[in-house]
This record gives structure tokens, C-alpha cells and sequence, in this order.
């Protein structure tokens, strides 16, 4: 985890600017239910749903305000000038929402911003970052447009996510999804008022988990249209969505972009792939090479182990079929070159159209081992970096596996691997002659399952947040704080195995790995006190700004609180951080945020409103008049106990904490005052001025024995020092002095004969007699000329003795002998020259092949 630098900030806090920023306009007695984003951010601004209105502020120029106030406010003539004006703090942007907004979600390109409430949907047309410096504090009214005015009304189903797809055009695809199961794709233009009135592509669940063609209406019905009970309705309640990766990740596998995994309340997963708009985009830059490049591997690899497997399914070939006949639409278009906004060059396609725009419901997943029945809230998907990189051979191959995490209502978090990968799939035509009622099982490895809350109370608020400092971390928002998770110490070595793939040992290693996974979870944010409410808990974010630093940022009862981290570039300790730790060992060292006053202490009693609510005009003349025993005096004392007892319940709790600080305060610094003591008899004790005073040697003792421990060390560190030059001495002369030219010329001939020696040498001039032949040459033309004597020898020896014995001429055996002799003197001297001028050269450190002088 990132190291907690400080908790919430001043400039966040009650009395200073940014408060404000997140406190309720009005006191609301009905607390919203369900997953609350309402804060979303661009750059360094922060845009902050609350009830009907969005705030907008630049954190960075809050905190440049606070600090620049502090500065001024230093000197007591600054703080009589100080201006009211100062304390604008931010701008609203004024739109029309018919119920408290729910969602919010910034474009990818940051220019628009995605409004939900429980049922509409809305798109905010962003405004420029400099009208946060005209010094005004007015509100803004941008131009605003609802998404599916009769799609998202009332009447239907609630939305249940609200996503930007991350291949959409200039980043302006909006994928909405309801809680019953109906999926709209809409691609946005400014321009077009009828692209925020009708989606693009329209998908209900529920009819594409039951259909078997790709002939069948999969669109959702339309509003009024009558709906006949299912129990896929139940089944398939969606809780929350996301995409399988985005494609600027580095090493990202090309179908997980295109794929959206769907988590349902009752606990399945489901995936759908390749999701697409009409026209989608690519960076371009390597990772659209890599996107593209694991899209055609993964393509061309899977359809040859079909065309070799002799079990394979017709289902599996058509699907290998459309896969092919999709890419290769995708391959041979010419991409339309565009830039962003922001300048950066992109590559935009269109969705093939020899394939079904909508694809196959896949699932829902099998989970090994199983586990207990739970209910979903949340789900973030990581696709493993498995791309390796290619040879000559083999191209560069990909798996499209992916890290699974699921967050349930009770706080326990399932990390599940997919090995297999979720790759596009569509449904069957009815030319096919087979139905996609039955699909192939697909199983989820659960590897670890994390519990973050010890209550075990169930809670539908939890949300899921990315960390943007580091890959494969995310943050949990729960009712009693915010939780950091990490993946990172085990999913890099998991990578790693699934890159370079081998089949030898391949379970043992792969349960290993898996049993030995270790994922980080800390808190690093604790709820207040009085906060620890279920429905009151904000959906994090988190924000890396120069200006602002590693800041996580939530509400908790509508106030804020975050946590300014350190997020170093690696996680091996600094040596600063080791010093400070063997600094602190022994000492308990808890950072913790600084008490903050209960808004109790300082809201203003609801008393008066409630009064005001609910008694007449009539009645409340007469509260002006003498006290008299009525029903309707007794219903109003009632109801002011009521609000009374409340208010007064949570000042007691309030007062409670406060005491129960102050107690362990106390109780602290008791604590410090007790180990300075302790500290303070062993530093008398190592100094002497523990001893009895009328010694008359206790005025020197402490000196004595500091100056005898002074002089073992200077000794010790006289006899290192006597070591360290006699070993560097050695170590000095092991190396020997410097080569003289003579040697180094040596050095450069024997250098020379070696290279003289090599049959690939192309020049003649590394000879070192400066022959036209090579050395090589002539030491094989030896060893040839050699075995050519021998050959002659023997074959002379043989035609004499046959001459000899046609003709019947005795030779005497003492001629015979000596020419034998003679013969054996002059093959020896041969051996001789050759095998003393091979050891020669191989004395001089040149090596030469046994077979040369072999033979």
C-alpha cells in the first residue's frame, strides 16, 4: 500500500475552503439507497453531485487559496482587509434533473459529463477550465441533453451502470444498462439531436440468454409495451458493469477493449464480445499494434488447431469462421486518420457488417472451486499482459486471460482468474443447423477471496475504484472506510508463467503460484465516528496532480474526507524509510487523522422547521398566547421530543467520543511520560550519574566509561582499517603490473594467429608470415598430405609383396627390415613436426579442432 503522508487536508475541512464545496443545501430526512458516484474529475477539477446540483471546483486553487489566505491573513492589517469574496469556493452548474443524481462519469476526452439519476440519464456539454479564473461565482447553465427521454423514464427499469465505451468515437460512446437487463449503446454528436434520442444499438438480455438465431429482435421493447413474467427477471438483475481493459494499457490483449463483463445481483457473470460501435478508434501508437497484432494471433492460432483437431464441435468451426470473416474486414479497410482534441493521432474503423452487430451472451461463468451463495455490488476486470514477443518462426501469440475481481454485499472480495479468455462470439445463423442454446462451460479459477469488514453486514453501497498510480490496485468504499487492494506481488509472476508457456509441469506450477498468493489489503481511511452509516458512504476517486499530490477523496455524510498518499516509483524501501523505521522500532507509531468537531456541535436544530411543518397557520398564532391543554399542543410537544431526543442522542454520542479522545490522549501521554523515564535511567545508567554522589570517583565515571567504550571503538576500527588496506594490497598485486609493448605486441600476434586459424576468415592479411595461404589451409593441407603418404606407403607395400611373390625373388628379411625401418623412421617424423607444431599453437592459447591433425 502507499504510504498515508497526512489525512484529510485543511483547506478540506470545516471553516476553510473546499468544505463547502461537498455540505448539503438542504437537510434531507430520505437517504438515497444504492451505489452513490457522485463525484467525478478531470484533471485536478473535481465535479461533485449534490441532490439536484453539480459543483464544480479546481482543487489545485482551492489549496493555492488556503495557503495564500494563511499567508495574508499572518499580519493583522491583512486580516481586516480580507474580502468576503475570498470565500468562493466554486461554481454550480444549474441543469434540469426531475430526482437527486445518482452517477456521474467524465468523457475520456474530459468534455462531456455523464449525468444518472435513479431512472433518466443526461449528457452536460462541459465548460471551460478558465471560467474557474473569472473571479465569479455565479451559477453556469451548460448546454444539457437527455439521453433516451423515453428509454430512461419512470416507468422503467432503474439504471444500474452507466459507462464510456473505450473504443468510442472522440470518446463520445455512452453504454447505459438498467437494472433489468437492457443494454443501449449510444454514440453521441453534438450536432445530431436524434443520437441522444435513439441508441445505436439496443440489447435486453433476458431475450439474447434465450435466443438460438441471430434472426431473432433482440432489441428492447419499447415504453408501454406489455412484459410477461420470466424468471430470467430475476436472474439476470444487473448490478454493475465494465469493460474487460482500455487500449492504452501497454501489452493489452485485443478483445478485451470490446469486451463488457456484467456482474447480476444473484452473484453470476456474464460477458459480451466483441462489443462495438459504428465507428471505433484506435490510438495510433504501439499499443494499436498490439491490440491488432493479439487480435490476428489469437484468430489464426485458434482456427488451425481446429482445422487439426478432428473433435471439434461445428459449433466451435462456424465460430472460428466468423472470426476470421470479421477480421478480415477489420484487416483489409483503410482506417480514417483523425486527431483528438488533445492532439494525439488515431486511427477510426467501422464495425464489420458480414457478422451480427450483436454478440453472444457468454455465460455465466462456472466458479471452481464453488463457494456460497452471495449477492454482487461491484466488479472490476484486469486483462493479463501475456504477450510475448515473436521470432522468424512463430509469430507473437497472446492469451486473453484476465483477473477477475467481485465485490459482495458483505464486504468479501472474490479474486477469480479466466485462463481460457472471453473471445467474440456471436449466435448462429439459421443456415448453421445448430442452435447456441447449449455452450461450451466456462470455468473461473477463484484463487483467493479476501473478507474487508469483520461485520458482516450486508450493504449494496460498495463501490470499486481504479487506482491510477498502479495496475492491477484498486479501492473499496465501505461504510466503515476505504480499502486498498493489490494484486500486483502475484499477478506479475502469473504473467510471466502465461507468457511463455510450457506444458511440462504445468498444474504443479500453476498451484503453486496459486497457492501462495499473497494480495495486499490495508485500510487506509477509517469513516468518522458518527459516520458509519451504510447509505451515507461516497464512491472514491482518486486524483495524481502535481499540484494537489496522490489524493483519495470520498464524503462520508456529506462531508468531505480523504487521504494524501506517497506513492513511491517501486516497492522496495527507501533508505529513509529505513532509517525512520529503525528509528521508530520500539516506539508505537500510528498516524491518524486529526480530530475533526461532529457537525452535531454546530448544525442548527431542525426543531423550528418541524414546527413550522407541521402545525397550521392557525395554531402557530397561538403559540404566542398562553400555554393551554389541547390535542393539538400534546401532538406538537410530541413531536418536539421527538426531534429533541434525536438531536440530543447524537450530541451524547458526540460528547462521548470527544471525552473518550481525550481520555486516551491523557492516557498517551501518560505512556510518553513513562517510557522518557525509562529512557532516561538508561541513559544514566550508560553515562555513570546512576551512581552514589560521595564516590569520589563518580565525578569522572561517566566520562571513564564513555572514553573506554570511545577507545574500543577507535581500535576496532584501527584493525578494520589495517585489514581493508592489507586485503586491498593483495588484491593489487594479483593483477600484476601493467603489459610492456613487447608483450602487448605478443598479446596482438597470438590474437592474430587465432583469427588466422578460423575457416571463416575472409582476408588473407591475419597470416602472421604474411603467406597468400591461409594458416588453416595449410595446417589441413599437412594433415591431407599425410594421410595421402600413408595411403602410398601402403599401397607400394602391398604391390612389392606381390611383385615379389610372382617373380619368386626371396628378398632377405634384413632388407626387408631396414626398409620397413626407414619407412616407419620417416611417418614418425612426419607425426612428429605436425604434433609438435599443433601443441605449439595450442600452448599459445589458439584452439584447433582435433579432427585437423586427426586422420
Amino acid at each position: 500500500m502507499p504510504k498515508v503522508v497526512s489525512y484529510t487536508p485543511p483547506w478540506l475541512q470545516r471553516g476553510h475552503p473546499g468544505y463547502d464545496l461537498f455540505a448539503k443545501a438542504a437537510p434531507s430526512s430520505k437517504n438515497a439507497s444504492g451505489p452513490q458516484r457522485t463525484i467525478a474529475t478531470r484533471d485536478s477539477e473535481v465535479f461533485v453531485a449534490v441532490g439536484k446540483e453539480i459543483r464544480w471546483a479546481d482543487l489545485a486553487k482551492l489549496k493555492e487559496s488556503y495557503e495564500a489566505n494563511n499567508d495574508n491573513l499572518s499580519s493583522s492589517r491583512s486580516r481586516r482587509l480580507a474580502s468576503p469574496s475570498d470565500n468562493a469556493t466554486y461554481r454550480t452548474l444549474k441543469i434540469s434533473v426531475p430526482l437527486p443524481i445518482k452517477r456521474l462519469a467524465v468523457s475520456p476526452l474530459g468534455d462531456y459529463l455523464a449525468v444518472s439519476t435513479s431512472h433518466t440519464v443526461h449528457i452536460v456539454i462541459l465548460p471551460d477550465s478558465s471560467l474557474l479564473d473569472a473571479g465569479d461565482d455565479s451559477p453556469i447553465k451548460p448546454k444539457t441533453f437527455q439521453v433516451g427521454p423515453t428509454a430512461h423514464v419512470l416507468e422503467e427499469s432503474p439504471v444500474a451502470s452507466l459507462l464510456w465505451h473505450p473504443l468510442g468515437y472522440h470518446g463520445h460512446c455512452l453504454v447505459t444498462i438498467t437494472v433489468a437487463g437492457v443494454l443501449r449503446l449510444w454514440e453521441l454528436h453534438r450536432s445530431d439531436r436524434s443520437s441522444f434520442s435513439e441508441p445505436t444499438l439496443s440489447i435486453d438480455l433476458t431475450k439474447l440468454a434465450n435466443a438460438t438465431s441471430d434472426k431473432v429482435d433482440l432489441s428492447a421493447s419499447r415504453l408501454g409495451a406489455s412484459k410477461g413474467f420470466s424468471p430470467d427477471s430475476v436472474e439476470l438483475e444487473v448490478a454493475a458493469a465494465c469493460f474487460g481493459d482500455f487500449p492504452e494499457s501497454q501489452g493489452v490483449h485485443g478483445w478485451a477493449p470490446m469486451t463488457l463483463w456484467v456482474a447480476m445481483v444473484e452473484g453470476d457473470l456474464y460477458a459480451l464480445c466483441p462489443l462495438l460501435p459504428s465507428k471505433w478508434q484506435l490510438p495510433n501508437n504501439d499499443d494499436q499494434e498490439s491490440v491488432l497484432q493479439t487480435l490476428a494471433t489469437s484468430i489464426q492460432c485458434n482456427l488451425a488447431d481446429l482445422e487439426d483437431d478432428s473433435k471439434a464441435t461445428p459449433e466451435e468451426r462456424d465460430t472460428a469462421s466468423k472470426q476470421l470473416s470479421w477480421w478480415s474486414d477489420i484487416q483489409y479497410q483503410e482506417p480514417f486518420r483523425e486527431h483528438t482534441t488533445l492532439g494525439d493521432p488515431v486511427d477510426v474503423f467501422i464495425r464489420p457488417d458480414n457478422v451480427s452487430a450483436y454478440p453472444l451472451l457468454q455465460g455465466p461463468f462456472s466458479l471452481s472451486p464453488e463457494l456460497d451463495e452471495f449477492e454482487l455490488t461491484d466488479i472490476i476486470v484486469y486483462s493479463l499482459k501475456t504477450f510475448s514477443d515473436g521470432t522468424e518462426d512463430e509469430p507473437a501469440e497472446g492469451l486473453p486471460a484476465a483477473a477477475i475481481c467481485l465485490l459482495t454485499d458483505t464486504a468479501r472480495v472474490h479474486v477469480c482468474l479466466d485462463l481460457e479468455g472471453v473471445v467474440g462470439r456471436w449466435l448462429p445463423s439459421e443456415t448453421d443447423g445448430f442452435t447456441g442454446a447449449e455452450a461450451p462451460e466456462h470455468i473461473l479459477i477463484v484463487a483467493e477471496t479476501l473478507l474487508l469488514a469483520n461485520d458482516q453486514e450486508s450493504s449494496y453501497n460498495q463501490t470499486i475504484t481504479q487506482d491510477v498510480h498502479k495496475d492491477f490496485s484498486f479501492f473499496v468504499s465501505h461504510g466503515s472506510g476505504i480499502y486498498y487492494v493489490s494484486l500486483e506481488s502475484w499477478i506479475t509472476a502469473l504473467e510471466a508463467e502465461l507468457s511463455v508457456p510450457s506444458n511440462e509441469g504445468i498444474d504443479f506450477r500453476l498451484e503453486r503460484l496459486l497457492g501462495s498468493t499473497s494480495t495486499k489489503v490495508e485500510r487506509c481511511l477509517e469513516a468518522p465516528g458518527q459516520s458509519k452509516n451504510r447509505e451515507q458512504v461516497t464512491s472514491c476517486v482518486v486524483i495524481e496532480d502535481g499540484n494537489v499530490g496522490y489524493l483519495l477523496l470520498t464524503t462520508y455524510d456529506s462531508e468531505p474526507s480523504a487521504v494524501i498518499l506517497d506513492a513511491p516509483d517501486n516497492d522496495f524501501p527507501s533508505e529513509q524509510d529505513l532509517a525512520q523505521e529503525y528509528a521508530n522500532e520500539g516506539m508505537p507509531v500510528e498516524m491518524r487523522p486529526s480530530y475533526q468537531p461532529p457537525k452535531e456541535f454546530w448544525e442548527h436544530s431542525q426543531l423550528l422547521r418541524v414546527i413550522n411543518d407541521k402545525i397550521s397557520s392557525r395554531q402557530r398564532a397561538s403559540l404566542k398566547e398562553e400555554l393551554r391543554l389541547s390535542p393539538a399542543n400534546l401532538l406538537l410537544l410530541v413531536e418536539a421530543h421527538k426531534v429533541l431526543s434525536q438531536e440530543t442522542q447524537h450530541l451524547q454520542t458526540a460528547v462521548a467520543d470527544l471525552f473518550r479522545r481525550c481520555e486516551r490522549l491523557r492516557d498517551e501521554f501518560q505512556d510518553q511520560i513513562y517510557r522518557t523515564a525509562q529512557l532516561a535511567t538508561k541513559i544514566d545508567n550508560a553515562t555513570g550519574n546512576d551512581e552514589d554522589p560521595s564516590d569520589s570517583s563518580s565525578e569522572t565515571g561517566g566520562n571513564a566509561k564513555f572514553e573506554e567504550r570511545i577507545d574500543k571503538v577507535k581500535s576496532r576500527q584501527a584493525e578494520l582499517n589495517a585489514r581493508y588496506e592489507s586485503l586491498r594490497r593483495r588484491m593489487a598485486n594479483v593483477g600484476g603490473p601493467e603489459l610492456s609493448e613487447k608483450e602487448a605486441g605478443w598479446m596482438d600476434e597470438l590474437s592474430t594467429m587465432e583469427r588466422s586459424l578460423d575457416k571463416k576468415a575472409q582476408t588473407l592479411t591475419d597470416d602472421v608470415d604474411g603467406s597468400e595461404r591461409p594458416a588453416w589451409q595449410r595446417l589441413e593441407q599437412v594433415a591431407s598430405s599425410k594421410r595421402e603418404v600413408v595411403k602410398e606407403v601402403e599401397a607400394a607395400s602391398c604391390l612389392n609383396s606381390q611383385e615379389r611373390a610372382s617373380r619368386g625373388v626371396k628378398v632377405p628379411s634384413q632388407s626387408r627390415k631396414q626398409e620397413s625401418e626407414q619407412i616407419d623412421v620417416l611417418l614418425q617424423r612426419e607425426t612428429a613436426l605436425v604434433e609438435a607444431a599443433t601443441d605449439r599453437l595450442r600452448n599459445l592459447g589458439i584452439s584447433i579442432p582435433l579432427g585437423v591433425t586427426e586422420g
